[in-house]
């Protein structure tokens, strides 16, 4: 039996001293799951793998994903250093999930960080949403035009949960939602959200016309500050790519652009720096911020 030991600030899995040993994996399913690594194969096997204690743990914990089977590394310690045979007092899985066991070479295949923890689940990619389901809701949604760094796009979704916001869309060209890195980055937050990965200027010119207030995150001419703009209780924010901003053919549709500005308005910051040494935020924190005014009082 597998246990998790349920602390929002150290998570520990181990097994209970005189449970069954875990199960063990061939070679064919081993090598099954390193393909998860392609999206080809990811989409192919509609699996994908969460890796690392905390995030696997936020996956238990939410009970969204289905969770097929926990792998742990046979060198797996939890981070006191106490090897998984001891007994730990903890709360049970949810479900008869399986648990396995591998070599810790093995489970470097399979792991996508350089300093793997030793312990991963394999996960049902869910399905995605559809047009109808996402726009009779009220809320806020977030889009990504075409963001290609697996980090900022799973920092967004991570933020988008935070906040509550009600759904995902994702342009055509944007960083597969279930890459690794992205998965990684959710901290276990992937598959909270309802997604859908369309035709993005026809997916705003339709939710606009159903009612949605479209939100472009552009400081480019005409742009007014987030701060200047009263949330409608239907409001979609466009986040574009850090390298190239939102898509021309979505400017071009003369949507309102809001722009998080530097502190102060003489440009100068709290601390007494110019606020011009920072060329531009993170396309995440900008996003971050801008969904914080939107689902203010609505957490």
């Amino acid at each position: 039996m597998f246990f998790c030991h349920d602390s929002v600030s150290d998570r520990h899995f181990y097994y209970t001293s005189g449970m069954s040993d875990p199960g063990q994996l061939s070679k064919k399913q081993i090598q099954s799951l390193r393909l998860l690594r392609k999206r080809s194969e990811r989409y192919a096997q509609k699996r994908f793998i969460v890796e690392g204690r905390r995030a696997v743990a936020q996956v238990l914990e939410n009970r969204v994903l289905d969770v097929l089977s926990l792998i742990v590394s046979a060198d797996y310690r939890d981070p006191s250093g106490m090897p998984d045979e001891h007994a730990w007092s903890g709360e049970s899985l949810p479900g008869n999930i399986p648990v396995f066991q591998v070599s810790s070479h093995a489970f470097r295949q399979l792991a996508d960080t350089d300093t793997a923890q030793g312990i991963l689940a394999v996960c049902r990619m869910p399905d995605a949403s559809d047009f109808d389901a996402m726009s009779c809701q009220k809320g806020v949604i977030l889009a990504a035009d075409r963001i290609q760094d697996p980090g900022n796009l799973g920092t967004m979704v991570r933020t988008a949960v935070w906040f509550g916001l009600k759904g995902l869309v994702l342009s055509e060209g944007t960083v597969d939602l279930f890459h690794p890195k992205v998965v990684r980055s959710t901290a276990g937050a992937t598959g909270v959200l309802p997604f859908l990965t369309t035709n993005l200027p026809i997916y705003l010119k339709e939710a606009s016309d159903r009612g949605w207030k479209i939100h472009l995150l552009d400081s480019g001419a005409g742009s007014r500050s987030y701060l200047a703009v009263k949330p409608t209780g239907r409001d979609l924010l466009v986040v574009g790519s850090e390298a190239t901003g939102i898509s021309g053919d979505i400017i071009d549709m003369d949507f309102q652009r809001v722009r998080v500005d530097p502190a102060g308005n003489d440009g100068i910051t709290a601390h007494g720096r110019e606020s011009g040494a920072v060329e531009s935020l993170n396309a995440s924190v900008a996003s971050a911020i801008v969904m914080a005014h939107f689902c203010a009082g609505k957490k």
